[in-house]
């Protein structure tokens, strides 16, 4: 059985650590049962912003992050609304998965969430506020809607924000119905059986059943296992409005949970079936009723219904209509923001086609020719991407972002000097930048300059010291100049930042095959395996590992595999593999 892969124990980022190169940690906002977000500075965009991660147990699947990533792009790809909190990129760094988000800061009183909010008042909030905030909601979430959301999933008070002006912002689309899929697609045994709470976010299973979602918003519908939909996101909006208009931190049907998560389940669910939230004296208890209902078919049809019920209690109320909420036209940065969001996930021709529509917003645009150059680049037109980068540079010459990526370019070309006297320049502007003394050092591996490059790899991680690939490059120089046991050591440093890169888990087995140390040597290829299962060699070398160990069961196995997936490149291999196999059954 292949195991299972580790948790990085570096997981955590600390005041200072810069992530991806561009985002410098500035604190933690929040931390919950399925990830943390940090308050971060964009080194690019000079601006402080959020940025998302998640434990690493619910993503160490490449199907399940391959999902988040897909569901995600969604929430980037609503762009700008006034009632949303923006997404603007999703990437992975050392093979963790990071959301963008734009940082909502506190108001004066300290309070950022809808829950903040409610916790504060200790009692109903104002009517006129309640509806204010309400219309915005359903704002948001109609045009979330029109713009591809089949469904948020996690509606309550912590996934709302509300802005230091006022304004309600809705947050974290697409994300419970991602997580509930890593609940079945990896082992469900890691997950958590029990609830994290109404303000948390929840992965449990109950009666064999795997679900997302945080018991008390969930409609009746989920609770039974059918699809969330539209029906269930106003069901879960209608307790938020009983909250608010109640001053209520609970929804209305959550009872005390006493340590076993069906029944709590169960009498949740039974109190919904019953109907009515319990009565208050509000205006409002009408649409409340309404969005509730047990039957989904019986509730509001959508939230523009919704907006309609509130405006005609707002204009009975007040005598005047509500505001209309109008989108935000789609400018350069939109554009620009969307096609370097589906670049990342290798979408490329569509993220090709937002950024010549950002171009064609504004022809000066250095962000949108910067992520056009690297989008060619992923597409192997490196010529292209050369001119992009050239026209960057006739827009910003001292820009070293721009410059360092029109290096890597030039290595690809096989234009190492004029590459390399790239990175001497830019060293000449930062002479501690990790990033750029990393790559130097691949290029003098590619010319084999070993000894500079080790000295490169080893400045960058004097600047960076979890910077994983850099452990990595270095780990592979020792390892190829005899100095195994160092190079062991560097791979296990790499491996503790990114223990999910299968590049290192091959080469540290391929440095204990080499010296003989077969046991271990398995065991790396192995996690190279739970990452890959197409890993032709690293199914090849396992097979020879455990033919030297004796063990004639699985190495027949391991060379069956390895069958399976080799290729024509693989030839001399196979006839091997196949020879072994037949004098391992005494054919």
């Amino acid at each position: 059985m292949i195991p299972s892969l580790p948790t990085s124990p570096a997981a955590g980022y600390q005041l200072g650590d810069v992530i991806g190169g561009k985002y410098e940690v500035r604190g933690e906002l929040g931390k919950g049962g399925f990830g943390v977000v940090y308050l971060t500075f964009d080194r690019e965009t000079k601006r402080l912003c959020a940025l998302k991660t998640f434990k690493d147990e619910f993503l160490a699947d490449a199907a399940t992050r391959a999902l988040f990533k897909k569901e995600v792009l969604l929430w980037v790809n609503l762009g700008q609304h006034p009632n949303i909190v923006s997404a603007r990129w999703v990437s992975e760094v050392s093979g963790r998965l990071f959301v963008e988000m734009d940082y909502i800061a506190p108001d004066a009183n300290g309070c950022v969430t809808l829950h903040d909010h409610l916790k504060k008042a200790r009692g109903p909030l104002p009517i006129e506020q309640v509806i204010r905030w309400a219309a915005q909601f359903c704002a948001g979430m109609a045009y979330a809607y029109d713009h591809g959301i089949t469904s948020h999933r996690d509606i309550k008070p912590g996934n709302i924000l509300i802005a230091s002006d006022g304004t309600l912002k809705v947050s974290d689309f697409g994300l419970a119905v991602a997580a509930e899929a890593a609940l079945w697609t990896g082992d469900g045994e890691k997950h958590s059986k029990s609830p994290s709470g109404i303000g948390g976010f929840s992965i449990w299973q109950s009666g064999g059943n795997g679900r997302c979602g945080t018991p008390g918003y969930m409609a009746p519908e989920v609770y039974r296992g059918e699809s969330a939909c539209i029906a269930s996101d106003i069901y879960s909006f209608g307790l938020v409005l009983w909250q608010m208009a109640a001053g209520s931190v609970q929804p209305p049907f959550v009872g005390t949970y006493r340590g076993d998560i069906d029944v709590f389940l169960r009498e949740i669910y039974d109190q919904q079936m019953k109907g009515c939230p319990p009565s208050i004296a509000s205006p409002l208890m009408s649409v409340i009723v309404c969005c509730v209902n047990p039957v989904s078919s019986k509730r509001y049809l959508d939230f523009v219904d919704v907006h309609k019920a509130l405006e005609e209690i707002h204009e009975k109320l007040t005598g005047d209509r509500l505001a209309a909420v109008v989108r935000d036209e789609q400018t350069a940065e939109l554009w620009n923001v969307k096609g370097a969001s589906l670049a990342r996930l290798g979408r490329l021709e569509e993220a090709l086609s937002c950024l010549d529509q950002a171009l064609t917003c504004e022809p000066e645009y250095l962000a949108a020719w910067n992520n056009k150059g690297l989008t060619l680049t992923r597409m192997r037109r490196r010529d292209e991407a050369l001119a992009c980068y050239d026209k960057a540079l006739t827009i910003a010459p001292e820009d070293v972002r721009i410059l360092g990526n029109k290096a890597n370019v030039l290595v690809e070309l096989g234009r190492y000097e004029e590459a390399i006297s790239c990175f001497e320049k830019l060293l000449t502007e930062d002479p501690r930048n990790a990033e750029t003394l990393f790559n130097k050092g691949n290029l003098l591996v590619r010319q084999g300059k070993y000894d500079e490059a080790l000295s490169c790899y080893s400045d960058a991680l004097a600047s960076d010291p979890k910077l994983a690939p850099a452990w990595n490059g270095k780990g592979v120089i020792l390892a190829a100049t005899g100095r195994w046991e160092e190079s062991l050591d560097c791979y296990t440093r790499a491996l503790t930042f990114d223990p999910l890169c299968e590049r290192t888990w091959n080469n540290k087995g391929n440095t204990l095959f080499e010296h003989a140390r077969y046991k271990e040597a398995v065991g790396c290829y192995d996690r190279v395996l739970a990452l890959n299962p197409k890993h032709a060699t690293a199914w090849y070398n396992k097979a020879v590992c455990e033919d030297a160990l004796k063990k004639v069961a699985v190495t027949i196995r391991s060379y069956g595999k390895f069958l399976e997936v080799a290729t024509g490149e693989h030839s001399k291999l196979i006839a091997y593999a196949r020879q072994r196999i037949r004098e391992l059954k005494g054919i």
